[in-house]
């Protein structure tokens, strides 16, 4: 049923005898755009729309694909999101007045954080519902600054702004959206700050960092403490955490060969090998070097960027299951970062 076939129906009143499950599986199937259109529909559909059962199985859709080609290497990095298989649309951001006069340094989860030199000042952009917010100026120079957002537990969202190192830990101010303003706090790493990697993932408060040699430092946000997880083998250049199915993974790929480890226990830092399979058959070469970039929170898919693509690959039944190209109109493509995010109005909250 087409978008346009579902507003006949509730135009002719078969929406009101329609039952409520049946709907919801329609809805479901919508593209975002649609959806968020229907909710204007009626009070009974942004009911259903707004519900946290439709939430659920709504489907989740990669985003933040954040790219750079060679058409544009004095330019800006692009900003676009996967809207279907094989379908990439860059995401028109000229709704944000101050674009041009600032810098995307981070997003997370369908938001990105802008930093504007002057005046000083960090904007949070919503890509999805076209809302942004400005931030108060932070009380020190930052000098590395970190989006933290996770719409699967809190519409809440937070910016980490690290402004001195130590030698086992740094200096960071925290804002909250949930308060409005900042918070300066001392934090130690447990570990030489010199070991601390950029790879990071952010989830459910707390933020993950790999760390050398075989460690991942977790940075809990509440109670601005760190515990160290001992990682299953040493660390791995191009690895990457990510949680898919309430657990923390662990994932790198090595001669072709693809391992997951998923962690049971952080206190007593054990993981399990959850799956090891060559990636020989989507790489096609040896020569080209894959790299993990996302795992599936919810089902076993894990997000692979293959120069010059990016694929998902069904872990359970080792195949591929989605493609996205990128060298047709853009030229071969550097990706910088992507997040998966879902299509739902948890989104639409976190800026409310």
């Amino acid at each position: 049923m087409e978008a346009s076939d579902l507003i006949s129906c509730y135009e002719k009143g078969i929406e009101r005898s329609m039952n409520e499950d049946l709907l919801i599986e329609i809805l479901a199937r919508l593209p975002l755009k649609s959806l968020s259109r229907f909710k204007c529909v009626s009070k009974s559909w942004h009911r259903l729309i707004s519900d946290k059962y439709l939430q659920q199985k709504l489907p989740l859709i990669s985003t933040g694909v954040f790219f750079r080609s060679e058409s544009d290497q004095f330019k800006e990095p692009r900003y676009a999101y996967t809207a279907a298989d094989g379908v990439i649309e860059d995401s028109q951001l000229d709704f944000f007045p101050f674009h041009e006069k600032s810098t995307i340094v981070d997003g997370c989860n369908g938001l990105l954080l802008y930093y504007r030199p002057a005046p000083v000042t960090f904007y949070v952009v919503n890509t999805t519902t076209k809302k942004w917010v400005s931030l108060p100026r932070p009380q020190k120079i930052t000098q590395l600054s970190i989006l933290a957002f996770d719409p699967y537990s809190s519409p809440e969202f937070k910016v980490l702004c690290f402004t001195a190192w130590r030698a086992r830990g740094a200096e960071l101010e925290i804002y909250s959206s949930k308060t409005g303003s900042w918070d300066q706090h001392e934090i130690q790493f447990g570990i030489e700050t010199d070991a601390i990697s950029a790879t990071m993932h952010y989830f459910n408060n707390v933020l993950y960092i790999l760390a050398y040699p075989n460690r991942v430092v977790a940075v809990n946000l509440t109670k601005i403490t760190c515990n160290l997880i001992k990682l299953p083998e040493p660390m791995n250049l191009d690895g990457r955490v990510g949680h898919s199915q309430g657990h923390l993974h662990y994932a790198y790929i090595d001669e072709n060969k693809l391992k997951i480890w998923m962690l049971k226990d952080a206190k007593r830092s054990e993981w399990a090998l959850k799956h090891e399979t060559s990636v020989r058959q989507f790489i096609g070469t040896r020569e080209i070097k894959p790299n993990i970039l996302a795992f599936h929170p919810e089902k076993e898919l894990v997000y692979i960027w293959v120069p010059w693509k990016m694929v998902s690959y069904n872990l359970r039944e080792r195949r591929l299951e989605g493609m996205w190209k990128f060298d047709k109109e853009r030229g071969k493509a550097y990706l910088i970062q992507i997040w998966l995010f879902p299509c739902s109005s948890f989104l639409t909250k976190c800026l409310a």
